[in-house]
Parts: structure tokens; sequence; C-alpha cells
């Protein structure tokens, strides 16, 4: 698999989850700096991983899949997170 396609397979999604960390707008700023953080270690471990796994036919990109499916869980846990933290402080 070429370069580019591994960097911006590893790269976007992490930028999608950044984005929609920011635009959810949590009420402690801690979380958007953990959720950049943890979203930099997951896109240097998938783009090492990936890196590794071109040495050998076939295999790449399975890494990426996987991390895409992640993405999308933690997506939706983000969303579930925001939802119950707006519906608790709607009650009270």
């Amino acid at each position: 698999m070429d370069l580019k396609v591994i960097f911006l397979f590893c790269l976007f999604p992490c930028l999608g989850i950044i984005f929609l960390t920011w635009l959810l707008r949590f009420p402690w700023a801690w979380l958007f700096k953990t959720v950049i953080a943890f979203e930099v270690v997951v896109a240097i471990l998938v783009f090492v991983i990936e890196l590794d796994a071109r040495k050998t036919p076939e295999n790449s990109g399975w890494i990426m899949i996987f991390a895409a499916v992640f993405q999308i869980y933690f997506a939706v846990l983000l969303m579930l997170t925001r939802l119950v933290i707006w519906l608790i402080k709607k009650r009270g």
C-alpha cells in the first residue's frame, strides 16, 4: 500500500474524532486535550503497524480497518456521553 494512503487513512479518522469532540463542546477543557493526546497515540500506532505490515504481501490495511471501526465506536461513545451530560444538566 502506498505511503500516502496509509498516512491519510491514519490521519483523517483521528482528525474527525477531534473535530467531533470540539463540535460537541464538552464542559471540561481537559477532556478535549485528552482526546487529542489519545488520537495522536492511536494515529502513531496505526501508522507504525501499517508501515511494518507493508513488508508482508497482502497484509497491509487490516489495522486501518480495525482502527476505523474503533473510531466509529469512539464517536458514538462521545455522542452518547454528551447526550447524558446534556440530560443531566437539563434535569437539575
